[in-house]
């Protein structure tokens, strides 16, 4: 694979429609709450393909709509006083976590993210409001 097109090309059609109807569904639901939109597409997307390649799908959405409500929120110095040092430590934890998994984590990565799906559907319906 060494051009997008040739990318495109070999996934097909079928898994092409999915992606498409998966971030179409991500991307209402982020619409109507406000936020679920990498939720909801790894939760999808990780039925058809790695965790890897869903992730990597979805770095240019997320970064569009968070951005865009970034820029339409207006309270940006407010929130990184408040956020910095999370953002901070993701960023870090992101680094870690990518060097401990590896490029090959194997199929146990797939049940992890779909454990780390539960607890935080399980958190978001009997958590605290």
């Amino acid at each position: 694979m060494n051009t997008l097109l040739a990318f495109y090309h070999n996934i097909g059609p079928a898994l092409s429609v999915l992606v498409v109807l998966t971030f179409l569904l991500a991307g209402a639901v982020k619409g109507v709450i406000g936020l679920g939109l990498p939720t909801i597409a790894m939760g999808l997307l990780g039925l058809a393909m790695s965790p890897a390649q869903a992730a990597a799908l979805l770095i240019v959405p997320s970064t569009l709509t968070n951005l865009w409500q970034l820029a339409v929120g207006g309270h940006l110095p407010a929130l990184l006083r408040r956020l910095g040092p999370l953002l901070a430590m993701i960023f870090v934890g992101t680094l870690l976590g990518s060097a401990w998994l590896g490029i090959n984590s194997g199929p146990w990565a797939v049940h992890a993210l779909g454990a780390a799906l539960v607890i935080y559907a399980l958190y978001g319906l009997v958590g605290p409001a």
